[in-house]
């Protein structure tokens, strides 16, 4: 039995869970597996399962089968995942002849996909599988010998490590062993506290927790626990169901992205599935229900979903139609499901009326995208109605109308565009999707669409991770007007209640003045310095972008013209449609008005985090649908109310690596209307609020974080607390006792020191909202001392760099009074003068006890000495391996306070010792440091079956026969060809010197891996 609390008892655990999903004789241990080292399918298995499920075919036909599956066709793993998953769901026709000799074919699958009792499932643990380097992930799902689920776990019971450690192991994997993940459909990770699942292509961001066993109940106050994914997904039909329905490959700009499904996704899919199934089926009621997802939590993803799931129904032909009721949402729409054409099949788009009315007049089939509008009457030249009423274009009853933003579009059943459609279409199907209350505006969205079918709300969401917290800032530039009532003048112009042509007219007067005014010279020359001030400060913290929303098309020219002679202003785009009838021709020529292809073009730009674009400046355009993760600022100057508002600001709550929030800044005062937007989303049954009010919101989430990290720091020797601001007055020893008071304290102890590093982090991303506030201003120099207390730290953890901890979108504070003066050195705060390993000897052991903080120059050390180990891997990984072993038992002694430090080092001074003595073997035996390499590989497991001088003599041959053979990226997937060629060199060498034919094919595997490490980069690099 393991040790309680240990990851060896959370890996038993985790099998024990997954037993009870798949059956009591559903486990084995990987080394009972008989299978080549490098191979990841279970063939006997596949071949076995294939051979019931199809009796009759020859045994040569299955043998293909068997082929097809298990070798996937593809220029990279990616690609040869997204061919395997192809052939997966779907099948393939195999082509085989019959034993009299006549052509057969026959559509198969690896998996019954009707009879999920029909497949075996089986759960491996420790899988050594050999590759780039022999990697054994913890455990892994195997479905009719398929290695379908991978999962990596960490001990629950220690600080350290975490998940994160998890996800930075599977990309290991995915260098070393990438065969495993041609095949896989779902990557999971867990350190007990918080399990997350996702696609192993993904970044850590896009990992998620499984939150709900049943659909209903979540799972409250937890990152995700193995008993719920297990429960809630892992079963087998839902699994099958996952993989089959859930995950997709789109391929979009010469780009692939696998995508799979969150878990309110899943459920929400499936019950609107089943729900639109009877609907079409049986002739009930022809409203299906809503799904009300809030905006950024992927409800385009769950369209997508739902109709690959319907269009592969037996017996059923739908027609879908995906209804929008603006272009750039049907363009955003549209390109999502042609990037999922694989999961979705073709795609229509409805160019205009007459192309709407005769792709809906055929028989099915088809998905169809349109906006609204385009249920209409036809006019004639001058205008003039021609139709009475809409004809009926199709009365066939599978018609699924699916309503994005179903909130805004479908309500005008007495005159309009929604009694057109229904016209049109009378016995379609209605099915509605937003992101906002389904109340909003006085429309009931459930009148329409029926029932709720499914919630997922922004406070969920944020809690899931999902999207990210959005928090307001008001920045007021006051408007000059001789109305004494501004404000109640901009409510009766966003007012939607007063319909009337006269009061249309009004409004339409008065919002024209609101925004002269608004677009005034004086006004845009305040907002615009103001602004990129605010956004400059933001982006030296926090890397991404921002959008500004003007009035009018005309003032967002004015504020680009009020930015562009700006001094740093960074370069920008404006986001609009033209009527070149009216429009001022100086708005083409600089570029203004964009047709769709240009915009697409702006849109890829902005999307790129590292393209030098910065700022888009919209009036309509792009509030909605509009998916830039890297998007972090909404700037406001344009009153917004209810449902719009909420769209608008929901463009900053996307994921984009570690963004902690969105910002909305607002320029034109619509404070009380955010308030009473945020009532109505929380009287519609949604948790959370929009967009928090930085200064009672953020302010006590930054001095929470604060307060943390300050109890972590030690006090002076008398007790006395230490003023960590006051730095900078301090002289250049004294900073330098107190990092290194700092630094012994907080690296004392592993777990002390992650959780400084975890605490830490959460400052940085607080601070970030208030920096600018006067009320924590006063605390930038503390912040600033603690950021780079963890800059330092970081050197202390063994073979990591300290800038692959810093945050990829959030940045420390910059200060260049700080830069000037440098960071006192770590390595010479602790007394050691050089950072190398040759400083360990015998004069250093003595003088080790007189020197302060013995604990943290131990860890530097140890650092030291594991980074050189690093560096000789590349070179010489069997030597790498020894001395890495001698470390590591050293240090789990002291760990164990089986020894001192002292002790700890005397092994250090010995390892150092063996270094150079391994340096000096080379020319004893008269072989190149390169050649050595080689010997030691192959050594390490035959010098007691072949002598010295026959070893050197073949290992000569070998390296001049490999390097004969080498070209440019000889180690990337496709030049196997290469690969292939030097194999072979290598194995002519072992025939002619007379090495036993049984070990050819081990020192193959010995002496590949060792070429690839010093050669991996030939020829630049070549030893």
């Amino acid at each position: 039995m393991p040790a309680h609390g240990t990851e060896t008892e959370f890996e038993l655990t985790t099998i024990q869970r997954l037993k009870g999903q798949f059956g009591p004789n559903s486990y084995t241990h990987g080394s009972e597996l008989e299978r080549e080292a490098s191979e990841v399918v279970l063939r006997d298995v596949l071949r076995h399962n294939l051979a019931t499920r199809y009796p009759d075919l020859p045994e040569d036909a299955i043998d293909k089968a068997l082929r097809r599956f298990a070798n996937p066709e593809g220029a990279d793993t990616l690609r040869r995942n997204r061919a395997f998953h192809r052939d997966l769901t779907k099948g393939y026709e195999l082509e085989f002849q019959w034993p009299d000799g006549t052509d057969g074919v026959r559509h198969v699958y690896a998996i019954d996909w009707e009879d999920v009792d029909a497949n075996e499932f089986l759960v491996v643990n420790q899988l050594s599988i050999s590759g780039k380097n022999d990697r054994r992930p913890d455990v892994v799902i195997y479905v009719n010998g398929l290695p379908l689920v991978l999962f990596e776990l960490k001990n629950p019971y220690s600080e350290q490590p975490t998940v994160d450690d998890a996800l930075n192991q599977i990309g290991h994997y995915r260098h070393d062993i990438p065969q495993i993940f041609e095949f896989n459909a779902l990557t999971i990770v867990s350190d007990g506290v918080t399990t997350l699942h996702g696609m192993w292509t993904a970044g850590g961001e896009w990992y998620a927790p499984w939150k709900s066993i049943d659909g209903v109940n979540v799972e409250a106050n937890t990152t995700g626990s193995m008993k719920t994914l297990v429960e809630g997904l892992l079963t087998k039909d839902r699994l099958l169901s996952y993989i089959r329905d859930f995950i997709i490959f789109e391929n979009a700009n010469d780009k692939i992205i696998k995508k799979g499904a969150k878990y309110h996704q899943f459920f929400a899919v499936n019950i609107a599935a089943k729900k639109s199934l009877e609907s079409l089926t049986e002739g009930g009621d022809k409203r299906v229900g809503v799904i009300w997802h809030t905006t950024g939590s992927g409800k385009s993803l769950s369209m997508t979903f739902l109709v690959g799931m319907l269009r592969r129904q037996k017996g059923m032909n739908p027609t879908f139609v995906i209804q929008v009721d603006r272009t750039d949402l049907d363009d955003q729409l549209h390109d999502q499901f042609v990037a999922a054409r694989d999961l979705v099949g073709d795609v229509k788009h409805a160019e205009s009326v007459d192309e709407l009315r005769d792709l809906l007049q055929t028989q099915g089939g088809e998905v169809i995208f349109t906006t609204i509008e385009k249920f209409q009457l036809k006019r004639d030249a001058k205008g003039n109605p021609i139709e009475t009423e809409h004809p009926v274009l199709s009365t066939r009853k599978d018609i699924l109308v699916i309503a994005d933003e179903a909130h805004r579009s479908q309500y005008g059943f007495m005159e309009g565009y929604a009694r057109y459609l229904s016209e049109a279409l009378p016995n379609a199907r209605r099915l509605g999707f937003t992101g906002t209350p389904v109340s909003f505006s006085g429309s009931d969205t459930v009148d329409v669409f029926g029932d709720l079918i499914h919630t997922y709300d922004m406070r969920q969401s944020q809690e899931d991770q999902a999207t990210v917290p959005i928090f307001y800032e008001p920045r007021q530039v006051k408007l000059h007007l001789n109305s004494k009532d501004v404000d109640a003048e901009l409510g009766e112009i966003v007012s939607t209640a007063d319909t009337g042509l006269e009061n249309l007219e009004r409004r339409k007067s008065q919002w024209a003045a609101l925004a002269k005014a608004a677009g005034s010279k004086e006004r845009m020359q305040v907002l615009a310095a103001d602004l990129l001030d605010h956004f400059l400060d933001r982006c030296k913290t926090l890397d991404g972008k921002a959008m500004i929303v003007c009035m009018t098309r005309e003032n967002c020219v004015r504020l680009y013209e009020a930015l562009s002679v700006l001094p740093n202003c960074p370069e920008m785009k404006i986001i609009m449609t033209g009527n070149l009838s009216k429009d001022p021709p100086a708005w083409s020529e600089a570029g203004h008005i964009t047709t769709k292809k240009q915009r697409d073009a702006i849109k890829t730009r902005m999307v790129d985090p590292d393209d030098p674009l910065k700022i888009v400046i919209v009036c309509d355009m792009w509030l909605t649908g509009t998916d830039i993760p890297c998007l972090h600022t909404l700037y406001i100057d344009k009153p917004m109310r209810g449902h719009n508002m909420i769209q608008a600001i929901s463009r900053v709550n996307r994921v984009f690596r570690d963004k902690p929030h969105g910002l909305v800044v607002d320029y034109i005062g619509i404070g009380d209307d955010l308030r009473d937007a945020t009532n109505t989303y929380t009287q519609g049954g949604g948790r959370g609020e929009p967009a928090p009010d930085i200064s009672t919101e953020a302010v006590p989430i930054f001095m929470d974080c604060f307060v943390v990290v300050r109890q972590m720091m030690p006090d002076n020797a008398d007790g006395a607390a230490i003023d960590y601001g006051d730095w900078r007055t301090l002289g250049a020893l004294e900073l330098e006792d107190r990092y290194s008071l700092v630094f012994g304290t907080l690296t004392d102890d592993d777990d002390v020191r992650d959780a400084y590093l975890q605490a830490e982090m959460r400052l940085s991303h607080s601070y970030l909202l208030v920096k600018h506030l006067d009320s924590c201003r006063q605390y930038a120099d503390e912040n600033i001392f603690y950021q780079r207390a963890r800059k330092q730290i970081l050197k202390t953890i063994p073979g990591r760099r300290a800038s692959q901890d810093i945050d990829k979108a959030v940045r420390d504070l910059t200060d260049d009074a700080v830069e000037s003066e440098g960071v006192v050195d770590i390595f010479e705060a602790a007394g050691i003068e050089r950072a190398d390993i040759s400083i360990l000897d015998d004069q250093f052991l003595q003088t080790f006890k007189d020197k302060p903080l013995p604990n943290l120059r131990l860890k530097l050390l140890q650092k030291l000495i594991a980074d050189e180990i690093k560096r000789r891997e590349k070179t010489n990984i069997a030597q790498a391996r020894s001395f890495r072993e001698l470390l590591e038992a050293t240090l789990q002694k002291y760990h164990n306070r089986l020894i001192d430090a002292a002790a700890v080092i005397r092994a250090m001074i010995e390892i150092r010792e063996q270094m150079e003595q391994a340096d000096d073997r080379a020319e004893q035996l008269g072989l190149t440091s390169e050649e050595l390499a080689f010997y030691d590989a192959i050594a390490a497991n035959y010098e007691t079956l072949y002598d010295e001088a026959f070893l050197r003599d073949l290992i000569h041959d070998v390296v001049q026969s490999i390097k004969r053979n080498l070209k440019v990226d000889w180690t990337a997937e496709h030049r196997s060809d290469v690969q292939a060629a030097v194999k072979i060199a290598v194995k002519r060498v072992l025939r002619k010197r007379g090495v036993k034919p049984d070990d050819f094919e081990p020192m193959i595997i010995y002496i590949m891996k060792q070429a690839e490490a010093l050669y991996g980069n030939w020829p630049v690099v070549a030893a």
